[in-house]
């Protein structure tokens, strides 16, 4: 997930949604639309909506490459359905014929590591049909747990986990709801990850400079968008604070010192105090535990931004150099990036996820503290 040189490594898009959000529509737009936009997309399979009639994929030698087709308007389209590996190995030697790659699942082991890197992740939502899958809130605060069978056609837990670690959110099917309504699930993905930018589309076309390109990973991107987070409210008698509306008008969670928002997704927004110092190791060790043992909950996003010695400052001077640091992670995946262009005066870290633990998250991070 580094982000690395980005100039040299190949761009990995992922592409969720739960089943008719509009993916097909989606990847036949990027397909076979004249954008200017040279995208490989893998799929698992190829469905017979792609309609693959184009012509086949080439090597050097003139040679049909197995389940890759070229299409007239530039882009390609992949079959991973002998393993996605193996498709990102072929498409990579031959990348001079292609800038993007969009996969719908992705990850990245030590092969590859070098070669690609995660630009973004898009979560396509359907605005018509959003309320009988991302299910409807229940008084009592009931939710499905984790890695339980969730409820509302069994995609619950795995549409609001999706919309919590999109870096780009498509409401599609705006134009099949009324005005009031579009605004209420508009809310509702805000609700559910404040950070991700939301766009709306019919028949899920959107500009594709909107969804490539992000470069979501970059710390320097990534420091902004932590900058960006409103500003804790202190209280008085070592209170906490944070500033956010609620759709409902109440939230029974405000004392614990966390966002509860629209079906148990909560949001956490943690504060260093005025001057305070954290090592970055520290911090590293600690989002292990958080993130691989769910010491604090279900954590489905992170990012952060924290002010620190040098990580590979092993023998400190008396005047101890003093830079920021930009952490983020997308499940159990996460980065610890030295941020050289941002400056930050009280280190922020965000946490979006389900039965977060505010208390032990503060605790965690104060014990992350430089020593002196």
């Amino acid at each position: 997930m580094s982000s690395g040189n980005w100039e040299v490594r190949i761009p990995v898009t992922v592409l969720t949604g739960v089943l008719g959000a509009g993916k097909t529509t989606l990847l036949r737009y990027i397909l076979e639309k004249p954008h200017g936009y040279r995208v490989a997309v893998i799929q698992n399979e190829f469905s017979e909506e792609m309609g693959m009639e184009a012509p086949l994929f080439t090597d050097a030698n003139g040679d049909t490459i197995k389940d890759v087709y070229e299409l007239p308007n530039g882009c390609l389209c992949c079959s991973a359905k002998d393993g996605l590996i193996g498709m990102l190995d072929v498409l990579l030697e031959h990348k001079n014929r292609f800038d993007y790659v969009l996969v719908e699942v992705f990850w990245v082991d030590e092969g590859l590591g070098s070669r690609v890197y995660l630009d973004g992740v898009l979560s396509l939502v359907d605005a018509y049909n959003m309320s009988s899958y991302l299910g409807k809130r229940k008084a009592s605060h009931g939710y499905p747990e984790e890695g339980a069978k969730s409820t509302s056609l069994g995609l619950e837990a795995e549409a609001i986990k999706q919309v919590a670690c999109a870096d780009v959110l498509i409401l599609n099917k705006v134009d099949l709801v009324a005005e009031a309504d579009r605004a209420r699930a508009a809310a509702m993905l805000r609700e559910i990850n404040p950070t991700a930018r939301l766009l709306e589309s019919r028949f899920a076309e959107v500009p594709l400079g909107e969804i490539l390109g992000l470069q979501a990973f970059d710390k320097d991107r990534l420091a902004a968008s932590v900058l960006g987070l409103p500003v804790l409210e202190e209280r008085e008698e070592g209170g906490h604070g944070h500033a956010h509306s609620h759709s409902d008008g109440h939230c029974n969670d405000c004392e614990a010192g966390k966002l509860l928002g629209a079906h148990g997704i909560e949001s956490v927004l943690l504060q260093g105090e005025a001057g305070a110092l954290y090592d970055p190791n520290k911090v590293r060790s600690w989002l292990a535990e958080v993130l691989w043992e769910g010491t604090a909950g279900f954590v489905y996003r992170c990012k952060g931004l924290f002010r620190g010695p040098p990580e590979d400052e092993e023998d400190p001077p008396e005047q101890t150099t003093i830079v920021s640091h930009a952490l983020q992670g997308v499940g159990k995946i996460f980065e610890i990036e030295q941020a050289g262009k941002a400056t930050v005066e009280r280190s922020k870290m965000l946490f979006i996820g389900r039965g977060l633990q505010r208390d032990v998250l503060a605790a965690g991070l104060k014990a992350c503290l430089a020593s002196d």
